[in-house]
């Protein structure tokens, strides 16, 4: 199927959102180039595998994204457990609840990222070329926040964002860990309480030299939220990225995740759980881009899907010409708790230099009935019995996870237990 114009998209107010959110020349420009990329906007072709599975058209803004509307101040937010940081994005408006004495003393920077001069930094990482949704996030981005961490600061407690769904909304998050910095971000998306909205987020993590960042992206929307949200680091020499990934919440689902390592010696971990039911569609793709040699990286990512749900899961580790002596693993496994559940798998290798050690594997399998049998004989009831099989299949990649990233997702795994 060829890639066909898509007319009913205007972007015409990019001036007057960059002049009502405060920015200066290097904000509008970044925005400008974004809508030049767009215009006229083209889809991707479905015949492109990364969106074979998934209608490009459902993620599309009915109206002008770039057009003032009301901001409303959102919701609050009470805190219930400690924090380094805490900030709130919603209805395009950005709010720090919260940043204890320890970040505070230290130099930790939490600012709305529209009054920022960051036109070195934003769209490096995911510029407005990486894709049609990542161009219109860039030209009518609305609410973002830039979280910097200096070099050599280490924060006990994580740093946690939440941002909140509401009829459109197109966050914008930049990350930047300073060199040998250490620290975890836990980046929240949830809302939808109307039944109904649309996401397009992008979010971009620098780590520095040295640097040891933990990233959280949890995804628990209400039921119809259609939402897109990429997530890309770069990984500097030396350094250590943790990504965790978590998606249980919208109608329709796709992320965009990966990482750059851009120096020798960068280590990189992927873990995700995805649990879906009823009739959602989730579509994860991701990347571990290995740009130079002794980097490795390491993925594991599982489905558990219930009802009539859906999955697609894409999955590139890349190793660069030069980038001899990496090491890649890619793993994806699919359970199937129900006979209409659906799961696709499609790990690919791109490796274009010797002397490396890639490996990858996939697997979509049915709930094994003599597992359910022999738990049921032990006197355990059907859906109990379950419960245990899908604990089990998720908790070795639960238990890589940091602390209270491990905690907050296996709470959402239960809650979804019991209601499915």
């Amino acid at each position: 199927m060829s890639a066909e114009p898509i007319p009913n998209l205007p972007l015409e107010h990019v001036s007057e959102l960059s002049s009502a959110a405060g920015e200066g020349r290097a904000l509008l420009a970044l925005r400008n180039q974004a809508r030049e990329a767009v215009s006229p906007l083209v889809l991707p072709a479905r015949a492109n595998h990364l969106w074979r599975y998934t209608n490009p058209a459902r993620f599309l803004p009915e109206s002008d994204p770039t057009a003032l509307t009301p901001i409303d101040v959102g919701p609050t937010w009470r805190l219930d457990e400690p924090l380094s940081v805490a900030a709130l994005l919603a209805g395009g408006a950005t709010r720090l609840v919260e940043m204890d004495a320890a970040a505070r003393k230290s130099g930790v920077v939490v600012e709305n990222l529209h009054r920022i001069s960051v036109g070195d930094l934003l769209g490096t990482i995911v510029p407005a070329s990486h894709g049609f949704l990542e161009a219109i996030n860039m030209a009518a981005w609305r609410g973002g926040v830039l979280v910097r961490v200096p070099a050599g600061v280490s924060l006990e407690h994580p740093i946690r964002l939440r941002l909140v769904a509401g009829d459109l909304s197109l966050p914008r998050v930049l990350v930047v860990g300073g060199e040998g910095s250490s620290f975890e971000v836990i980046e929240g998306h949830v809302g939808g309480d109307r039944g109904t909205g649309k996401v397009i987020g992008v979010s971009e993590i620098l780590v520095g030299k040295g640097a040891n960042v933990r990233y959280g992206l949890v995804q628990r929307w209400e039921s119809g939220v259609v939402g897109h949200l990429t997530a890309r680091a770069r990984v500097l020499t030396g350094a250590r990225f943790q990504m965790s990934i978590a998606s249980f919440g919208g109608t329709t689902f796709k992320a965009d995740v990966g990482a750059f390592l851009a120096g020798e010696g960068a280590e990189v971990e992927t873990y995700g759980v995805a649990m879906g039911g009823d009739s959602q569609h989730f579509d994860h793709h991701t990347e571990h881009i290995h740009e130079y040699g002794k980097t490795h990286s390491n993925l594991d990512f599982k489905v558990a899907l219930t009802g009539s749900a859906r999955s697609a899961y894409t999955g590139m580790i890349r190793i660069a010409p030069g980038a001899a002596g990496a090491e890649a693993y890619q793993e994806n496994r699919n359970l199937l708790l129900s006979e209409n559940a659906r799961a696709e798998s499609i790990p690919e290798l791109e490796i274009l230099t010797d002397d490396v050690r890639c490996s990858h594997g996939a697997t979509v399998s049915p709930l094994d009935p003599e597992q359910l049998f022999y738990l049921e004989s032990r006197g355990l009831p059907r859906l109990q019995a379950m419960r245990v099989i899908v604990y089990g299949f998720l908790d070795q990649t639960l238990a890589r996870l940091p602390q209270t990233t491990r905690e907050r997702i296996a709470a959402l795994v239960a809650a979804r237990l019991h209601t499915d």
